[in-house]
């Protein structure tokens, strides 16, 4: 049971970063062409700290499920080790 949440999980952060992608875009050149004086360089701001933010949270979660599977997979070599 516990396959099946980590597996859904790292599924709905694949989700969670296409979706955050797709907003990151979408809200940087809503700002980009609102009208507003300086507005183009905000949004321009905001591209590239959205994504550079999208990027590193992506990869920190990614990463704790590396750790886990990996802790998954020490322990079962370990385990076999000890039955010889």
């Amino acid at each position: 049971m516990r396959e099946f949440f980590i597996d859904w999980a790292e599924k709905l952060i694949a989700v969670f970063v296409v979706l955050a992608g797709i907003g990151v875009v979408l809200g940087g050149l809503a700002t980009m062409f609102s009208g507003m004086p300086g507005a183009f360089l905000q949004g321009l701001f905001i591209l590239l700290g959205g994504g550079i933010y999208l990027i590193i949270m992506a990869g920190v979660m990614y990463i704790a499920f590396g750790i886990y599977r990996n802790t998954q997979e020490t322990n079962r070599l370990l385990g076999e080790l000890l039955k010889r």
